[in-house]
């Protein structure tokens, strides 16, 4: 899926083939494909750019005519291209003309319009692939979105993006979504929250996770917004997310450079999380340790254990070169600081006092 996908040829524009129902009561819209004119997107919007973002803004499905090279918009991977597009369009906003900034209003519309979501052919459906990461790609837009377009806020309205961002916060590190999201199932460290991805308990997968939900509350930072308290309210995503993480050292070396070979494949045997290539390097690449820090602070980690928060040029398979995706893992080594949404005191009913002259009759 999105860490490990290599830039392909055109693909044809993904069409909805199929829809299906997951325990939680979602019925999602399938497509068949994506994935080409993702990576292809991701990697054009890897720099702010205004021709890059123009260029995206006329290939979006609604913008161009069907069977448009590299259309993309309406697939399964979309979404992650929505949500770099979005920071694109932010970084360079000033240097947009007034129809540019209108065009890219209304694509960021329809981004963030649950409609358009999708996910891909499989997912969900048994043990082989979470929707985990389909679902946080949505979470990352949504805010985006929210914190840098107050058009788009201003035309949905402020209670539908927030609505929508708990839902796929939920969906994303809930454990009652069968294979949909998170699993909880034994390891060899006993049983553990994860992510399952090609057949096997993912320490890759499962670090992207929190990646990307690291860049939905950095987004907040960038603005200057707080981050509302339901990141951190959850205590069923907050349980998962520990252990996830928890999880996630336990399969790494001493030094946080490889996962052991250790993960579980659907059948239960044991197999490496991904090739060797990938597990020695992708720890250092997602970044999940910041996401833990931002979110926890250093009471996150366990003790003596790597923290994953440094990120590694010198991994050359796959598409890690690819610009955005190198964007999206770098963070530009910056941490970012965290300012919670304060609470808002409950309103509870009260009694109405009656009127002095008021006579009640028994």
């Amino acid at each position: 899926m999105i860490i490990l996908l290599v830039v392909t040829a055109n693909v044809a524009m993904a069409q909805t083939t199929s829809t299906s129902t997951d325990p939680l009561g979602n019925v999602w819209n399938r497509a068949t494909s994506g994935s080409g004119e993702a990576n292809y997107w991701v990697d054009q919007l890897g720099f702010a750019d205004v021709a890059a973002v123009q260029d995206a803004l006329n290939h979006y499905y609604t913008q161009c005519p069907a069977g448009t090279s590299e259309r993309w918009g309406d697939g399964w991977l979309s979404k992650f291209v929505a949500n770099l597009l979005a920071i694109r369009g932010w970084n360079c906003w000033s240097q947009l003309d007034q129809q540019q900034q209108s065009q890219l209003v209304d694509v960021m519309s329809d981004a963030i319009n649950e409609s358009t979501f999708r996910l891909d052919q499989t997912c969900g459906l048994d043990s082989w692939n979470s929707c985990s990461e389909d679902f946080v790609s949505m979470l990352a837009l949504v805010a985006r979105v929210k914190n840098f377009y107050p058009q788009v806020v201003e035309r949905v309205g402020i209670n539908y993006l927030n609505n929508l961002e708990q839902k796929y916060l939920h969906l994303v590190f809930t454990t009652k979504n069968g294979y949909y999201s998170l699993v909880r199932e034994q390891t060899l460290d006993g049983v553990h929250t994860l992510t399952h991805n090609h057949g096997e308990q993912s320490a890759v997968y499962s670090g992207a996770l929190m990646m990307y939900t690291n860049l939905a509350i950095e987004s907040y930072s960038l603005a200057g917004n707080r981050v509302p308290l339901y990141f951190i309210s959850d205590n069923e995503v907050v349980s998962n997310i520990r252990d996830m993480f928890s999880w996630m050292q336990t399969l790494s070396t001493s030094d946080g450079t490889v996962f052991l070979n250790n993960c579980m494949n659907y059948q239960g045997n044991l197999v490496s999380c991904g090739d060797l290539t990938v597990t020695s390097a992708i720890p250092q690449v997602i970044t999940p340790g910041r996401f833990i820090h931002n979110l926890f602070g250093d009471g996150g980690f366990s003790a003596g254990m790597y923290e994953y928060r440094l990120f590694d040029t010198s991994y050359t398979a796959g598409n890690v070169w690819n610009r955005g995706r190198q964007a999206d893992w770098n963070l530009d080594n910056n941490e970012f600081t965290i300012q919670w949404m304060p609470r808002v005191p409950e309103k509870h009913l009260r009694a109405r006092k009656l009127p002095s002259t008021m006579t009640i009759i028994k």
